[in-house]
């Protein structure tokens, strides 16, 4: 790969090329305009929107300029060259560099959000992937820009009202552009300080078009909104304004203090740089083999990369705004102990004793019975909070209440109490790949003596969700660890990392609560589905009360589920088992599914894993206030266009969004399509016979994007197959196949609804990475990623996959990925091209993801195919037919 080297600016030795140095070089790529990139070099690549600015700002340049327009590529010496835009300010580039030695994209300051005054950011796929990490940490996640802009809207709106003048601080070049334009439509005369005007006329030069504006003048600013450099805060000039309210506009104004630090009167987290969020997505667009950081939390950032598998190093260790923690401490000196240490028979001891039982215990019913004991043995004040916690989850799965406080937060909290050097903690961490190993292992020599009740556990829970921010979260995280026996520490990071890992899965849980306070199993069930919190269900089975449950809007449950079935005559035999002659029949959407709960003009919209996703689908809510009537809907969300479903990989475009993008909102339409009815006008209705249910959800008056979807009735496997063809063909993955007499079972998978989806066809691929698994297989190669080859005869990347192998299977081609690993970058194990797999999958569709351009859904690992060499392994032409090109 290309050699990276970073001294005052990020320089490439074999090219002789500085990439945004800090001051003058012989040969320099400057991405953008602002005065800490730009410098008066012999020979400078930039776009033409750059050096415009450059000239406005420094006078005409030194040496020779290579101007480029975007996806201009240019050979220069002994590389090619080519600048994408980077989103940060008018005419921002990424550079991309193509050498014998390998591809490099190097960011400069960039975002992803689109921007009113600014290019919109695209990606390139390189080896090495240079970028800036300003805000590269978790808590730096930005609001939604038009949200921002309100807000902004509406303190000028209110200080002009209460006779003020609103004063916006944003950086003269960019930031101020953008001030400039999100002020557009909101009646407000505008004055721009000295400094802003003059770049806002070179902007308009350039063709980018303001509301109206004035250039400052002292005795007329009264009435304006006046857009100023932050430099002026604090000035004589500002002084003199009457009346004047200051807000400063920066995406730091995510942090509390941020007004105070800038002596402001309100801060508003409006950024010109990507966010944690965008971050990673860059990343996952780009697709290096390595990536390299710089600037702002650089560390923090590579290190999580780490995490994630993805071969990271900072080039810079600079921390804005925060002090840095050191990376060793001594281990805390704690007083001698004058008693025992706590016993293990109460409180959080006790809880970890029982999950140390339930892990050495094999078998169902012998977990159960020592659960269903110890949830018996609660008073009514721990009983929830037990029952929760046995979920892996440190609040019921309803409560959405993340705690955030994730692997990098733990490790920095472990490294302070354990008193490890960096190198050996990460030596015990990459030994166990596994969270509560590595605790226990880095605090077994340091360990804590107290065992806290279980309400202090949920008291300090509450604290870690409330702080703000890393450094807060470490704190509060080290002086609970530092307390703990290791054990218990061990037990307290798997349920803040949500993986318990003893052998116990929800529906265990509910067992033993069953068991211990003698109710029905599927009556509970029921009464947790419906409730969203196995804390509050223990307590209304101990009392005898689960038939009080009931469903209520805006309190998503699970959803009813199907079984699977390989052929119609298997669903056929299945669904007529009881005596019917007749089934009903729906097409399976290859979207997601979401519940739609609606109660006079609120709407709230429900993924299956019961999170709030109203924002990521307006549309979708904005069609529902309109139709007549309250209920609780059951669907799938799908896109669709011109009448044909586009598939899952281009609704996941949408998926986790944060921002409502208009843009991708025309170009990814979506729709509800609703197959279930629950509640309708104040009744819970999912105990009725679908048939009855079905007849109510068709009187409801839909319009797009919101429809119902069809049914069918057949009366015979024939016709089945012939179904499972048409949907086929119209797009969709399968068929639901649905009892008319069935009622609703929240979360159950049982035989009223029986799903066919018949196997799609397979590729033979080859393995070209090999990873480490989690939980059981965490020290086996059990993630694969593999390819097919390109139209030229090069590998290209089209998968992943991870079931369908036995753990003999797996244990047997760890051993061969080992003796021919190429490279290894954390927990990945880059091989020799030898093994070639079976991958069976639903469907193909096209994707940036993977060098192929194609993607398959859920794949699966049919064979080994020990038969065939990688010469016989399929090519990209073969996935392009299967996804209809």
């Amino acid at each position: 790969m290309i050699d990276v080297r970073y001294d005052r600016g990020v320089f490439l030795p074999d090219l002789s090329l500085w990439l945004d140095p800090h001051g003058p070089r012989d040969f320099a790529f400057v991405s953008h305009a602002h005065s800490d990139h730009t410098g008066r070099h012999r020979e400078t690549i930039l776009t033409p929107a750059t050096a415009r600015l450059m000239a406005a700002r420094l006078g005409s340049p030194v040496g020779r300029e290579h101007i480029l327009d975007f996806r201009e590529r240019l050979r220069l010496r002994n590389f090619e060259i080519m600048l994408i835009p980077a989103g940060h300010v008018l005419g921002s580039a990424q550079c991309w560099i193509g050498t014998d030695a390998g591809s490099l994209l190097y960011t400069g300051d960039f975002k992803l959000r689109v921007g009113l005054s600014s290019e919109i950011a695209e990606a390139e796929p390189a080896d090495t992937l240079v970028m800036e990490t300003t805000y590269g940490r978790p808590q730096y996640v930005f609001p939604p820009t038009d949200e921002v802009i309100a807000q902004i809207v509406k303190f000028c709106v209110e200080t002009r009202e209460d006779g003020g003048t609103p004063v916006l601080l944003g950086y003269s070049l960019g930031k101020a552009q953008e001030i400039l334009s999100a002020l557009a439509g909101a009646g407000i005369p505008i004055m721009l300080h000295g400094a802003v005007w003059k770049m806002t006329q070179v902007y308009e030069s350039l063709g980018i078009a303001f509301p109206a504006y004035e250039k400052y003048a002292a005795g007329a600013v009264a009435g304006h909104a006046l857009i100023c450099p932050p430099s002026v805060a604090g000035s004589a000039m500002l002084r003199r304004i009457p009346h004047r309210r200051v807000a400063m506009l920066s995406g730091w104004a995510i942090n509390p203090g941020m007004r105070f630090q800038s002596r402001a009167d309100a801060a508003f987290p409006l950024s010109d740089h990507a966010g944690y969020d965008d971050l990673l997505r860059h990343v996952e667009n780009v697709r290096p083999r390595r990536v390299l950081t710089l600037h702002g939390f650089a560390q923090d950032f590579a290190r999580d990369l780490r995490e994630r598998g993805i071969e990271a190093w900072a080039l810079t260790g600079a921390v804005q705004l925060e002090l840095a923690l050191p990376l060793r401490r001594p281990a805390p000196v704690r007083p001698a102990a004058r008693e025992p240490a706590a016993q293990a028979d109460s409180g959080f001891g006790k809880f970890t004793a029982v999950c140390a039982a339930i892990a050495a215990t094999t078998g169902k019913l012998g977990k159960t019975r020592i659960l269903a004991a110890y949830l018996q043995s609660l008073d009514d004040a721990d009983l929830p909070l037990a029952s929760v916690w046995l979920t892996g989850n440190a609040f019921a799965q309803t409560a959405a209440r993340p705690v955030r406080a994730g692997w990098a937060v733990i490790r920095r909290a472990l490294l302070v109490v354990s008193g490890l050097s960096p190198s050996d903690f990460q030596a015990i961490s990459r030994r166990n790949n596994d969270a509560g190993l590595t605790t226990f292992e880095a605090l077994a020599a340091a360990p804590g003596r107290a065992n806290p009740p279980l309400a202090e556990i949920a008291s300090f829970f509450h604290e870690l969700e409330t702080a703000r921010g890393p450094v807060a979260k470490s704190a509060l995280l080290e002086r609970r660890l530092a307390s703990l026996p290791a054990e218990s520490a061990r037990t307290l990071v798997t349920i803040l990392t949500g993986d318990l890992r003893i052998g116990l899965k929800e529906g265990l849980v509910e067992d033993a609560l069953a068991s211990a306070f003698d109710a029905e199993s599927v009556v509970l069930r029921e009464a947790h589905m419906l409730l969203g919190d196995l804390g509050a269900t223990a307590l209304l089975a101990r009392h005898g009360q689960l038939d009080s449950a009931t469903l209520t809007p805006f309190q998503a449950i699970k959803c009813m589920l199907a079984s699977p079935e390989p052929d119609a005559a298997s669903v056929w035999s299945r669904m007529t088992a009881g005596g019917s002659d007749v089934v009903w029949l729906e097409d399976k959407l290859d979207g997601i599914r979401a519940q739609l709960h609606k109660v006079d003009d609120r709407v709230e919209i429900y993924s299956r894993d019961l999170r709030r996703v109203t924002g990521t689908f307006p549309e979708i809510a904005a069609a529902a206030v309109c139709v007549a009537g309250d209920f609780v809907l059951d669907g799938e969300i799908v896109a669709f266009q011109d009448g044909r479903p586009l598939g899952f990989f281009e609704l996941q475009r949408r998926l986790g969004r944060k921002e409502r993008d208009l843009f991708l909102a025309s170009e990814v339409p979506v729709t509800f399509a609703a197959f279930d009815l629950l509640w309708v006008n104040g009744r819970s209705i999912f105990r009725d016979p679908l048939v009855e249910r079905r007849r109510s959800l068709e009187s409801l008056a839909f319009a797009p994007p919101l429809t119902v979807v069809p049914i069918s009735s057949v009366r015979d496997a024939t016709a089945i197959d012939a179904a499972f063809d048409h949907a086929r063909a119209a797009g969709n993955e399968g068929l639901i196949a649905k009892d008319p007499s069935s009622r609703y079972l929240p979360g159950r998978r049982g035989l009223a609804w029986i799903k066919l989806k018949k196997e799609f066809a397979t590729l033979d691929v080859v393995v070209v990475a090999a990873e480490y698994g989690h939980g059981r297989r965490r020290n086996v190669l059990s993630d694969y990623t593999f390819a097919v080859r390109d139209d030229s005869g090069r590998l290209a990347t089209i998968g992943k996959a991870y079931s369908g192998l036995t753990d003999a299977e797996i244990r047997d081609l760890t051993e061969v990925f080992q003796r021919t690993t190429l490279r290894q970058a954390g927990r990945i194990f880059h091989v020799r091209p030898e093994v070639v797999l079976e991958i069976a999958f639903d469907s193909v569709q096209p994707s940036d993801r993977h060098a192929s351009g194609y993607a398959l859904r859920f794949p699966r690992i049919k064979a080994i195919r020990h038969d065939k060499s990688v010469d016989e392994i399929d090519s990209v032409a073969a996935a392009r037919r299967l996804a209809g090109g």
